[in-house]
């Protein structure tokens, strides 16, 4: 559901003092939402529903605002508070109520609030929020709506939650192809109040199959005798009702659409999604990769119990203490070395410092990348040897600075060469495997975010370690030497 905010504003004395005194309207300040809450709870208190809808209307807020404001009240006082004013007054601030209230004051409202309230939400918010709930409190609100509304909810919920069909609406509106312009419109006066969005019309033939689209600005204008197969465009673009929800999201973004129509394998239209849900995909996907990338699980949050928090970080960390045992033995490995020349052991975390950071950049736009289909299977090649070449210009560069640095440090030329080689492979090293290890974990059909910070960092602390120890240890008797 949109809302739209419109401002009005006037110049001038002379008009300002021939309009009558209109009260004014303010948008609820954050410092006040403990001042509504107790006018709220008084009114809930005293039964009076007339001022409680009053106090709505005098601060007029965003629905989204007012949610912000009445829940802090708790469960039992928002189920209080929405018995006294209704579901059809409740209904566009309950719908912006966290989920997890939202279950709760539905166990406590009475079954006629329950079943208006519900029954006035949109189909998709409604059956994802049934879907959600236990087996017994789902069956107890679909035995209180009416066979009809049962039955969509129903639909909607046993489609897969990730496909279109989980995120598609079915309040859209539709018109015949052989209907007259004059009569489409008609319809649309009809149908609009119940509908999710108008700015697009789906038109479909006998069989309600999608066969083309007609914005409702090009319905207005056409002529009232035309034909709507007349005016509208035959180029629709549309999903199946099981397409995954992420490529959904790629063509609506593609496509700059508000809305996308949904079909059945028939080609008939079953729904519209929206791009108010598809942003709520594209958010949820986005977190989900920072998640993968830090290595944490999707559904933790900070409201997570601690063991399920424990339970969920731990087999990653355990992964991450095997990779550094194995970054420990490389290192072993040149204990003698740098038992001989110290200054190696100094200058070890930067090399592998270097590389991680690198690596994870390269990591973070690959992932980035394919996340957004940028990237087709085609170019993998390119991608690798691009980032590979902006890995060894900056390890060029970093290495140079660094082995001037060293030099100048430890009065060592041959310690300065050895570091600008090694930081320059490493950085290369961090290119090629943050841009490999996305791309086949990809090839692989497993998301391109997982568990790659791990391995990036592994594959950039033994490629450093071994090329800078080997080095060292290669032309140990120059460095001694000085």
């Amino acid at each position: 559901m949109k809302y739209t905010a419109i401002g009005m504003s006037g110049t001038g004395d002379h008009a300002a003092s021939s309009v009558p005194e209109m009260p004014v309207k303010r948008e609820v300040a954050m410092t006040e939402s403990t001042t509504v809450v107790e006018h709220l709870l008084e009114c809930i208190a005293s039964g009076d529903a007339e001022q409680a809808v009053t106090l709505y209307d005098t601060y007029s807020p965003h629905p989204a605002d007012w949610a912000e404001y009445v829940e802090p009240m708790g469960v039992d006082a928002l189920a209080q508070y929405i018995e006294l004013v209704g579901a059809s007054h409740a209904l566009p601030f309950f719908e912006f109520v966290s989920f997890e209230l939202q279950k709760e004051v539905l166990l406590r409202l009475s079954r006629e609030t329950l079943a208006d309230l519900v029954s006035q939400m949109s189909p998709d918010d409604r059956a994802d929020l049934l879907d959600d709930m236990e087996d017994a409190l789902q069956e107890r609100i679909l035995s209180l709506l009416i066979r009809a509304e049962r039955q969509n909810i129903i639909k909607l919920i046993n489609y897969d939650e990730d496909s279109a069909g989980g995120y598609m609406t079915t309040d859209y509106a539709l018109i015949r192809f052989d209907d007259t312009v004059s009569a489409a419109l008609e319809q649309l006066r009809l149908q609009a109040p119940k509908k999710e969005t108008i700015y697009y019309i789906y038109v479909v033939d006998k069989a309600l199959r999608l066969i083309g689209f007609v914005s409702l600005r090009e319905l207005i204008m056409a002529p009232r005798y035309k034909l709507v197969r007349d005016v509208m465009s035959k180029s629709v673009i549309s999903v199946r009702v099981n397409e995954d929800i992420e490529e959904v999201a790629k063509k609506m973004q593609h496509y700059d659409f508000l809305a996308i129509p949904v079909v059945s394998e028939d080609e008939r239209l079953v729904g519209i999604i929206t791009f108010d849900d598809i942003y709520d995909v594209i958010q949820e996907e986005t977190a989900e990769d920072m998640y993968l990338l830090a290595n944490l699980d999707a559904d933790e949050s900070l409201n997570s119990p601690v063991g399920r928090s424990v339970k969920m970080r731990a087999p990653w960390l355990l992964v991450n203490l095997c990779t550094a045992l194995f970054v420990a033995y490389t290192v072993d490995l040149f204990s003698d070395s740098i038992s001989q020349f110290v200054a190696l052991a100094a200058l070890m975390p930067i090399v592998a410092m270097l590389g991680g950071n690198a690596g994870n950049q390269s990591l973070t736009v690959v992932v980035r990348a394919l996340a957004l289909g940028e990237v087709p299977l085609r170019d993998n090649w390119r991608v690798l040897l691009k980032e590979a070449g902006v890995g060894f210009v900056n390890g060029m560069l970093i290495g140079g600075v660094m082995g001037a640095i060293a030099w100048a440090w430890y009065d060592n030329v041959w310690l300065g060469l050895i570091i600008l080689v090694a930081m320059s492979v490493n950085l290369v090293v961090a290119g090629f495997f943050g841009s490999l290890i996305p791309v086949t974990l990809r090839k692989l059909k497993l998301d391109p975010a997982l568990g790659s910070s791990i391995l990036v960092t592994t594959a950039t602390d033994v490629g450093g370690f071994l090329i800078f120890l080997g080095l060292a240890t290669i032309f140990l008797q120059q460095l001694l030497g000085g």
